[in-house]
């Protein structure tokens, strides 16, 4: 015992370091990252968009979504991401993506602080423990250091994540701790801001209601009704604001069956991050009774099967609580809409709040029962006995070790993933090797090889991306301009008129066009097409220029 009690003492005088070692750790990991260029969305709701360019903007922000992004399609509401991005072009004085990427950043490590209050807690109410603040550690440094959330980190319109999130945990911290934030409802304004940020934060409302369910149950379940009001009329609110987006998938059925095989990836992946991508484009399942849908509905399943059973226990109810926090966070994405992908890295940063408290805790639950079997067994019949929670030091160092190597192979991983998004070129090359059946990386990639003046090369490229998406407008585009590059007036022409067919609301097409026919000399006609793209998309940044370009010259 008094060895225990020494322990004791020495560890609450390593855990400020150890918590200080921790954050160090993060911001080493990601010290690469932050002169990584912008990518893929960026363009329309950063770089091309001309309400980004000015803080005035800003109440327009929260009542008109066309302001988040340059493309009709894509305007959903999302005012506070719109708000921090205007901030950041305020103070860096432009397009630096430095700052952008401090922004992210900064909310990214005040959220893995909470993470650390919120996984002590739920740790605590299950069973109050001096291990506990070591292994809340654990988990919110995991969480800090997973390669899958370095996309959420290095892709600055997946701030947007990070946000909401943010709202989700700081919302479930102060309604925890009691006081006047949880009489009074105050917990509820980081949660509404959250879902500001993206629509996923909803979600707030039935975790609340599990965490009161599991840990909380002198409190009424009619305590998180308020929440449910709250959070399902912001987002009622939002949609009925977002009439041009478009979520793009394709059939509601096969994304549906497509689903279960994805949340097997995504829990896969926290264990094995390995098959990282940006622009994975899964290919969706034909029927239900498709392999990948069977084996998907078989995990999902089993884990159901496991919170149940881990529900039963109070000291084993953070298992629960976090299975069923990773599948309530991927009902936005796996819901009714189907969005153009079926499977994002990026979506996995919400769920694996949960889905890592519930593998430390069940692993320490594990790891302290197969420590008392041992200690039983070595007492052979003497009166032994020693706390569930309790472990021997020997042990502990084993066990720490083996968490250090974890945490220290999950920060390389990370690290290289930075490296993958430091350009365009190094992302889209990655793409393209992890995916070769991936039209758009395909494309994309053509795009950096045609701008580096690699025509033939880039051809090839759009040869291949044209296989697997050959009504893709982008692509259609891109075809263009390098067929004008190579003097094939007539190609080009065709392949422009055939992106206008196939989108015919994407401002972009017009505007590549309408330039191609000002450098013809066709300039009236290239007004009337960068007029439709200024009526598509008035934050079109491009668009704009180049019909106020046309518009004075017509004039002279």
């Amino acid at each position: 015992m008094n060895e225990f009690a020494s322990e004791t003492r020495g560890g609450r005088a390593a855990y400020p370091i150890a918590c200080a070692s921790a954050a160090l750790l993060v911001v080493a990991t990601y010290s690469n990252h932050f002169h990584n260029a912008f990518h893929f969305d960026d363009s329309h709701t950063i770089l091309n968009n001309a309400y980004v360019r000015s803080v005035r903007n800003i109440p327009l922000f929260f009542t008109h979504p066309s302001t988040f992004s340059a493309l009709p399609s894509n305007q959903s509401y999302r005012p506070l991401v719109t708000t921090t991005l205007a901030v950041d072009y305020w103070i860096s004085g432009g397009l630096n993506p430095l700052m952008f990427h401090v922004t992210s950043f900064s909310l990214f490590l005040v959220l893995c602080v909470l993470l650390l209050a919120l996984y002590r807690r739920v740790m605590d109410q299950a069973r109050p423990g001096e291990a506990n603040r070591w292994l809340a550690l654990l988990a919110a440094s995991w969480y800090g250091l997973h390669p899958a959330n370095a996309e959420t980190v290095n892709y600055i319109i997946a701030r947007s994540e990070i946000l909401s999130t943010l709202g989700v945990v700081a919302a479930l911290v102060m309604f925890a701790r009691g006081g006047i934030a949880r009489r009074y409802h105050l917990y509820l304004i980081p949660a509404g801001l959250g879902i500001l940020g993206k629509e996923a934060a909803a979600m707030f409302a039935p975790l609340l209601l599990l965490y009161i369910l599991f840990f909380e149950p002198d409190v009424p379940l009619r305590a998180a009704w308020p929440s449910f009001v709250a959070c399902f009329a912001i987002v009622g609110a939002a949609m009925w604001l977002a009439t041009t987006y478009s979520p793009g998938g394709p059939s509601i059925w096969r994304y549906l069956l497509t689903q279960p095989f994805v949340m097997l990836h995504y829990a896969r992946s926290l264990f094995l991050p390995l098959r990282l991508s940006a622009d994975t484009q899964w290919p969706l399942v034909e029927g239900p009774l498709d392999r990948r849908v069977l084996t998907g509905v078989a995990f999902i399943g089993a884990a159901l099967a496991a919170a149940r059973a881990a529900s039963r226990r109070r000291d084993t109810r953070p298992i629960a609580f976090g299975i069923l926090w990773f599948f309530v966070a991927l009902l936005p994405t796996s819901s009714l809409v189907p969005l153009s992908e079926p499977m994002n890295d990026h979506r996995m940063f919400f769920p694996f709040v949960g889905l890592i408290l519930a593998v430390v805790w069940a692993a320490w639950v594990a790891v302290c029962k197969y420590e008392v079997r041992s200690l039983k067994y070595e007492a052979r019949g003497l009166k032994y006995e020693r706390s569930y929670f309790e472990l021997r030091t020997s042990y502990l160092r084993v066990v720490a070790v083996a968490a250090l190597g974890i945490i220290l192979a999950m920060a390389y991983g990370t690290r290289q993933r930075n490296i993958v998004w430091h350009s365009e070129e190094s992302l889209w090359l990655d793409t393209t090797i992890k995916s070769p059946d991936n039209g758009r990386g395909l494309m994309n990639y053509g795009v950096i090889q045609m701008n580096k003046g690699n025509l033939p090369l880039a051809g090839e490229y759009f040869e291949r991306a044209l296989r697997y998406i050959p009504d893709y407008s982008y692509l259609h585009v891109n075809i263009a301009i390098l067929k004008a590059a190579l003097g094939q007036r007539t190609e080009a022409d065709r392949e422009f008129r055939e992106a206008l067919r196939d989108d015919p609301f994407n401002p972009v097409s017009y505007t590549h066009y309408a330039r191609w026919l000002k450098s013809l000399g066709r300039t009236e006609e290239a007004r009337l097409y960068a007029s439709r793209a200024v009526e598509l998309s008035p934050a079109d940044v491009d668009a704009r220029l180049l019909f106020e370009d046309l518009t004075a010259a017509g004039r002279r």
